[in-house]
Formats: structure tokens, C-alpha cells, sequence
């Protein structure tokens, strides 16, 4: 090491935690090669879903219901798939899951370059992606232990997260936007872009041999799939059995479902309430990624200070308010447009759609902010209580549980915002969100409650 890198080193360090409030952990090889893969294949997952979304939805009427459909077609795999894909991502070697999955994510876009991007062979592509979803989504979350010690999971799952952020700016704001605004250029040199990160995502998961051999014990995998469902009922039953866990699970499962919800009703609210085509509304929300970073930046200091289940409870609130703004955007509009500081201005200096605009961004940077908390804690807390060998189970089963409690949400949303608007219908999604986390607290004290005086009675 030279003089010139001592003297670099620090500001490094003061960079990174400037953005992560965390240690350089990214020294880490196996950890480095984790969160590079992920950056990759995220990104290339992010631009591709959104493109097909948008080629999906199109410019003409009915985008409240188009979503609907795409959306709920991307998460029907999990009605099926879950409980096989948790059973195996604890038996297998993660990498291997994880390098599978993103070649078949470069097979599937291999097949959106040789075809044509018909309405079909979006929603087959999609169904596709989905599956391969299911097994990637868990063996990501249950990898990080592997790679990381306990004292590093708040801070790793907080640099995965902010991997996570760069991956939704350049998947979702950087790419598509030029595709689908450039009709010359088109859409193929995209899906050959995200080809070329998941092929990189595979060699770079291949080679973290922190996350086990590469050869495969066949014997074992096979009597884990013939016993599928009792090996995730197991995993099932080990978190209902610490609440803490458990209650963190269904809370981020609902976190999601709001947000499952919000990005159904994007379409119609960009074009009814904000006036805006709907191809550019990445444009209105990527301000949120400043909310994201802000919560990856803060959501140490206040480990130190608060326990993680309550930063997920905090979290979840500060979600569902900031949802119930946004389903009052139109009078949170008019009032900002009638603000006149000082009569300086006649009328206000902002216009009815401007403001409309600047609430959106402030409430949508609030969400992002708590959904970022409450999903580093969520994860953080997860990770610290549950066995190693049974994680792949447990975020398999939140994985399922998002999805399945998404469907009929989405469904009724895309139908009813066609009929009643956006608005309301965000409002009392919101409502009937917040009273089912309610009962899942309530259900989960009394069943604690009564656990308790069961032994206590047959220790006696």
C-alpha cells in the first residue's frame, strides 16, 4: 500500500457511509460479489418488467385494468411455486439457484429479441420472469447470513438496499425512458442490454463460494421435494413462533401489498390526476429515490436508538400515511396552488397541475423513505432470529404471502378505479391495510398469550 492510497482511504470510508451510514463492507469478497450480482441482475429485472409493463398498458383507454392484469399475471406463479421454491433454496447451494435463475432470465430475453413483442409473448415473458422470481427472491434474502457476520446484517441489508436504489434509478429511470421515448431506436437494444446483465449476475453468483460446494446432493434435495409441504410447514411453524419475526413478516407482506396497489393505479393517476403520459412517469417519481437513500442513510442511528420491530411498526405507519396523502392529492393541490407568499404573485406562482405535481413528489419521497426503513429492519430482524437452514422457507413464504394477498387488491382496484377514480379507491385500500395489520397484531398477542399459559400449565 502506498502513501497515496493511505491518504485515500479515508475519503472512501466517508463517501460510503455518507450514503449508507455504514463500514465499508464492501471490503468484503463474498458480500461484494453478493451486492455487485444483485445490482446487476435488479437492474436488468427492473427495466424489463417496466418496458413490458408500459408496451403492455399502451396509450389507449382501460390502464387502470391493463395494469391490473400484468401485474396480477407476474405474481400468479407464487400460488404454486412457493412452498417448492423455499424447500429448495434451503436445500441447494444458493449460488447455484441464483445462477440458474438469471440464465434463464438471459433465455427470456433472448426470446424478446428474436420475437415480436405482441401482447402474448409479453404476458408469457412475464409469467416466466415471474417463476424465475420465485426462487431468486429467497435465496438472495436467506444468502446474506451466509456472507456476513450477525453484528453486519443491519448494515448489509442497508448497502443491499442502497444497491437496490441504483438499480430502480438506471432499471427504471434511465433506460426504458430512452426506449420508449426514441421510436427509431426501439425496444430490442434494451432486452439486449439486460441479457448482458444477467449473463455478468450468473458468473459473479457462480463464484461466491462462501454460499456452499457446487456440488449438488442429490439424495437430500430430492427427499426435501417429496416432502415439500412438511419441510415449509416447519419453516412456517418456527417463525409463528417468535412474534417478533412473525409480526415483522406480515407487516412488510402488507408494506408490499399498498405498494402493489399504488403501482396498479399509477397508470390512471398519472394520466387523471397529473395529466401526464403514463411512459413518462418515472420522471415524477424518481425524486423518491432521495426518500429511499435517506432511510438506507438513517436507518442505523436508529437501530441505536429504537428496537427493529418498532422501526417496522413506525415504518408501516409512515407508509400508510403518506398513501392516504396521495389519495388526497387533488385538494392538497388546489391548496398549494393558492398559496401566494407575500401577494407576489396573481394568482399563486404555481399552476393546478404543478402543484399537483410537487405534492405527489413530497408524499411518493415519504413513502419511498418508510418502505426503505421498514424493509432493513423487516429483513434485519428476520435474519437475526431465524435458523440459517430454514430462511430460504421464511422469505419464501413472505415472498407467497405478498403475492397472494396482492391478486385480489390489484384486481379490485384496477376494476374499481375505472368506475369510482383513483383516488377513493387508494383511500380505502389504505384503510382496510392498515385495519388488517391491526388484527394480525391482535391474532398474534392472543395466540402468544395462549402459548404461554400452555406452558406454563403443563410445567406444572
Amino acid at each position: 500500500m502506498t502513501a497515496g492510497d493511505v491518504a485515500e482511504a479515508p475519503l472512501r470510508r466517508w463517501r460510503w457511509e455518507a450514503l449508507t451510514g455504514s463500514t465499508a463492507i464492501l471490503q468484503e469478497d463474498g458480500f461484494r460479489r453478493l451486492w455487485l450480482a444483485r445490482l446487476l441482475s435488479h437492474t436488468g429485472i427492473n427495466a424489463v418488467l417496466y418496458t413490458l409493463l408500459v408496451l403492455a398498458v399502451g396509450d389507449g383507454s382501460g390502464a387502470s385494468i391493463k395494469s391490473a392484469l400484468f401485474v396480477t399475471a407476474y405474481l400468479l406463479p407464487s400460488a404454486t411455486l412457493a412452498t417448492f421454491s423455499g424447500v429448495l433454496v434451503d436445500r441447494l447451494p444458493k449460488h447455484v439457484v441464483l445462477t440458474g435463475v438469471n440464465l434463464l432470465r438471459l433465455g427470456l430475453m433472448v426470446i424478446l429479441l428474436v420475437a415480436e413483442t405482441d401482447i402474448w409473448t409479453i404476458y408469457f415473458v412475464a409469467l416466466l420472469l415471474a417463476v424465475a422470481s420465485q426462487f431468486a427472491a429467497p435465496a438472495e434474502a436467506a444468502a446474506l447470513p451466509q456472507v456476513v457476520t450477525s453484528e453486519q446484517l443491519t448494515a448489509a441489508n442497508s448497502t443491499s438496499n442502497l444497491g437496490g436504489l441504483i438499480s430502480q434509478a438506471v432499471g427504471f429511470a434511465v433506460l426504458p425512458p430512452v426506449f420508449l421515448n426514441l421510436d427509431f431506436i426501439g425496444t430490442k437494444p434494451l432486452f439486449f442490454i439486460a441479457a448482458v446483465l444477467f449473463a455478468g449476475a450468473s458468473a459473479l453468483f457462480y463464484g461466491i463460494h462462501l454460499l456452499g460446494s457446487r456440488q449438488i446432493d442429490l439424495d437430500s434435495t430430492i427427499d426435501g421435494v417429496r416432502e415439500v409441504r412438511k419441510q415449509f410447514a416447519q419453516g412456517w411453524d418456527m417463525l409463528s413462533h417468535d412474534q417478533a419475526a412473525y409480526m415483522s413478516v406480515i407487516i412488510f407482506v402488507l408494506a408490499s401489498t399498498t405498494s402493489l396497489v399504488g403501482v396498479t393505479l399509477m397508470p390512471r393517476f398519472m394520466e387523471d390526476t397529473l395529466d401526464i403520459p403514463v411512459r413518462n412517469s418515472i420522471f415524477v417519481f424518481l425524486p423518491a429515490a432521495a426518500g429511499i437513500l435517506a432511510g438506507l442513510r438513517l436507518v442505523q442511528w436508529l437501530e441505536r436508538r429504537a428496537p427493529r420491530g418498532w422501526l417496522v411498526g413506525a415504518g408501516f405507519t409512515l407508509l400508510m400515511a403518506s398513501y392516504i396523502c396521495l389519495s388526497l392529492t387533488k385538494p392538497f393541490g388546489a391548496f398549494t396552488a393558492s398559496l401566494n407568499l407575500f401577494g407576489l404573485f396573481d394568482p399563486g406562482p404555481l399552476g393546478e397541475t404543478s402543484a399537483r405535481i410537487i405534492v405527489t413528489v413530497v408524499f411518493s419521497t415519504a413513502a419511498a423513505f418508510s418502505f426503505s426503513v421498514l424493509g432493513v429492519a423487516s429483513r434485519a430482524l428476520v435474519n437475526e432470529r431465524m435458523p440459517v437452514e430454514v430462511q430460504g422457507r421464511v422469505f419464501a413464504a413472505q415472498h407467497v404471502l405478498t403475492n397472494l394477498a396482492s391478486i385480489l387488491p390489484i384486481l379490485l382496484a384496477g376494476l374499481l378505479s375505472a368506475l369510482l377514480g383513483v383516488e377513493p379507491v387508494l383511500f380505502l385500500f389504505v384503510l382496510i391495510l392498515v385495519a388488517a395489520a391491526g388484527w394480525a397484531l391482535a391474532d398474534a398477542a392472543s395466540r402468544g398469550q395462549r402459548r404461554a399459559e400452555a406452558e406454563e400449565e403443563l410445567e406444572y
